[in-house]
């Protein structure tokens, strides 16, 4: 028993270690290829740097989040592409702020709260912000909500409230006009001299008359210039600044497509055609839309006819009220319609009213009593009826800062409907014209009257019942098995080259893919983007679940940060470097002949001669674009006498300078041209500023790093 207990513990403790390893092995092996990060490294705390100045991670990550959830309390979608323009603007909004503030400090620029307060409580506040304070009724900037709110913040004891308002709010706007008034020293200092402004104009009047001959480097084949990926890096690295390279990778991939077949189409036409009695008996059109899961929400209102824009417009219009037709295609949706009345009305009306509130419409939160509320408005009402002026009360006692000054009075049109309070709308849309009563809405009682109504024509209520055209479970799962099986059949560049022509799939490209990058080539996946950077050439992905297609993908190249290399940078200096050369075989063959008709019939190229060549002229005629050529013709070097090789754009020149003169100058108006001039320098300076500052600063980006 001792043997066979000793076997049995040195078995334990082998299977113990044998696990051990593979379970240290699939870590390692996870680290390395680069699926979790590095198996040794913590959780990065910076988002990158700005000179030096940490952004850190959690304050980006509120941001982020802060700002995604403003663009959702605005009704917005944030989509993929939404959250990474998001991420971008938080970005670029802490480099600019670095940038400025590092700037700033050193010239002792501030904002003054007087500055703050007249970009708030004005015309030119933050959308987000004048949004919170806009009258759902008026759609007016309440100024004086927004500016209680603001003093109650200031003596808030939540801190977590006064920081937030200080990040998206008061920050933003501080670096703005920080940015303004630092851009501003710049452009305020864009001076023109008079002096230079007649120079000017001086040269713009010269006029010269010139013989000239010259061959395009066309005469030269290619074939007889070669150019080595030696003399391609010598040119990049004297030119550096032009060929930046930022770190990219390169991807191949293939896509199965999960979208609906015409099979799924047919299901869901068939589904939506068998509710159609069902919609046609029912008197709940709401309930029963709600219920079937409608894609389109119900509304319970009118459109007018003219503002009707789906796709069976004409048949809505035509069909009798309590009729039902479809399905038919809008968008990318089936629907069934049922017209559930019809009407005339206006599309534009007048009204006039003063409210006696019961809420506050920012808060919701009860200011007065409904019973109070309906006493004094019917006490108004009262009062207005027995000739009381109406404009005189609504601007002393309505409660609606929007319209008080205004005697009360609004304009609305049909569109507008749908934004309004509900009793509102329909109150003077539907009441006719000097209808005048107290109603109650979901903001208080309003003394109310209908001033004038315009432009009537039929109105129509329809119930949409609609369904997406979506893909089947079926249909999707074919796509995923497909994919699933040619990655499972791709370990390297050869076998996915060989399964993507085994299973007849085409394979598409997407270069110079960047880290931040939202979307590789036509695709839309920051996954795909990330996992790119995360891994290796020759990497071959997990299928990608795009919505309408399964995409298996392959690094197939990688360009670190820096300098362009040869390869890369070849298709811009090789045709410099090749014309350069060609300059030289064509100036060779001239040699030191000053004769410019046998220059003429050495090149056996263009000549003649320009009487009438402007230096102001950006095109010279039978030559070409060719600014050294015209920058010849006014050099004094050149009078009488051949000029030397001149080394164009389109081939090499030689001039010969007959006489220079100048036309009659016209009556010029120097105020105006120097305005002109300087007003050109300003738009310069204003868009360079902060260009200059970013291309100097020293910015690192470790927003990949930390899981964006």
């Amino acid at each position: 028993m001792s043997i066979i207990q000793n076997l049995r513990d040195r078995a334990a403790v082998l299977l113990s270690v044998m696990i051990a390893i593979s379970l240290i092995g699939f870590l390692v092996q996870d680290a390395f290829i680069g699926r979790s990060g590095n198996l040794f490294s913590g959780p990065s705390t910076t988002a990158g740097s700005v000179n030096s100045q940490e952004v850190d991670l959690v304050e980006f990550n509120q941001k982020v989040n802060a700002a995604e959830q403003s663009y959702r309390s605005q009704g917005l979608q944030t989509n993929e592409m939404m959250t990474q323009s998001i991420i971008e603007n938080v970005w670029n909004g802490y480099i600019q702020e670095a940038l400025i503030n590092g700037e700033v400090e050193k010239l002792g620029l501030k904002v003054t709260p007087k500055e703050l307060g007249a970009v708030l409580f004005s015309d030119d506040a933050p959308q987000e912000f004048r949004q919170m304070f806009t009258d759902r009724n008026t759609g007016m900037y309440d100024i004086n909500a927004a500016k209680n709110w603001f003093n109650g913040v200031k003596k808030s004891t939540k801190e977590e409230d006064v920081r937030m308002v200080a990040d998206q709010l008061i920050n933003p706007i501080q670096i703005n006009l920080l940015t303004q008034k630092y851009v501003s020293l710049f452009t305020q200092g864009s001076y023109v001299p008079t002096w230079m402004i007649e120079k000017m104009n001086a040269d713009n009047a010269l006029i010269a008359s010139v013989d000239f001959a010259g061959s395009p480097y066309t005469a030269v084949s290619d074939s007889t210039v070669k150019i080595t990926d030696q003399e391609i890096s010598e040119y990049v690295n004297n030119h550096k600044d032009d060929f930046k390279q930022e770190h990219v990778k390169s991807l191949s991939y293939v896509s199965f497509s999960a979208n609906p077949t015409p099979a799924d189409s047919q299901k869901i036409y068939n589904a939506l055609n068998q509710l159609k009695a069902e919609m046609l008996s029912t008197s709940d059109e709401k309930g029963f839309v709600t219920r079937n899961n409608t894609t389109l929400p119900f509304y319970d209102g009118f459109a007018l006819k003219s503002k009707l824009q789906m796709g069976a417009k004409d048949s809505i219009i035509a069909m009798g009220v309590g009729s039902v037709i479809g399905p038919y295609i809008d968008g990318g949706s089936f629907v069934i319609a049922k017209k559930i009345a019809s009407k005339t009305m206006p599309d534009s009306v007048r009204v006039r009213h003063i409210l006696v509130g019961t809420i506050n419409p920012q808060t919701g939160q009860e200011t007065r009593a409904d019973s109070v509320a309906k006493k004094r408005a019917d006490s108004i009402f009262s009062v207005i009826k027995s000739g009381g002026n109406f404009a005189a009360l609504a601007a002393q006692l309505s409660e609606d800062e929007g319209s008080k000054q205004n005697g009360g009075e609004y304009n609305f049109s049909s569109t507008d409907a749908s934004t309004l309070d509900r009793d509102f709308s329909n109150y003077m849309f539907n009441k006719p014209k000097g209808s005048f009563e107290v109603i109650k809405t979901s903001f208080g009682y309003h003394v109310i009257e209908v001033l004038d109504q315009r432009n009537f024509e039929p109105a129509y209520k329809v119930a949409y019942l609609a369904k997406n055209i979506v893909a089947s479970d079926e249909t999707d799962n074919a796509a995923s098995s497909a994919a699933t099986q040619f990655a499972g059949s791709s370990r390297d560049a050869k076998s996915f080259d060989e399964t993507a022509q085994k299973m007849k799939v085409l394979k598409n490209f997407a270069d110079n893919v960047r880290e931040m990058d939202y979307g590789a080539g036509q695709l839309t996946s920051r996954a795909m983007v990330k996992w790119a950077f995360e891994n290796k050439v020759g990497t071959v992905s997990e299928p990608f679940d795009l919505k309408d297609q399964y995409v298996v993908a392959i690094v197939t190249n990688e360009i670190k940060e820096g300098v362009q290399p040869p390869a890369l940078a070849r298709v811009v200096v090789e045709p410099v470097l090749r014309n350069k050369k060609k300059a030289e075989v064509l100036s060779a063959k001239v040699g030191p002949e000053k004769n410019l008709e046998k220059i003429a019939l050495i090149l056996g190229g263009t000549s003649g001669s320009i009487d009438t060549l402007r230096f102001a002229d950006p095109f010279v005629t039978n030559v070409g674009t060719e600014i050294k050529v015209i920058g010849a013709a006014f050099n004094k070097k050149n009078l009488s006498n051949v000029s030397d090789a001149i080394t164009g754009q389109n081939g090499v020149f030689y001039v010969k300078v007959k006489n220079v003169s100048s036309l009659p100058s016209a009556a010029v108006d120097l105020a105006s041209q120097k305005k002109t001039i300087e007003s050109q320098l300003k738009q310069f300076a204003g868009y360079s500023t902060m260009e200059a500052l970013r291309k100097s600063a020293k910015i690192v980006d470790k927003r990949r790093e930390s899981g964006y």
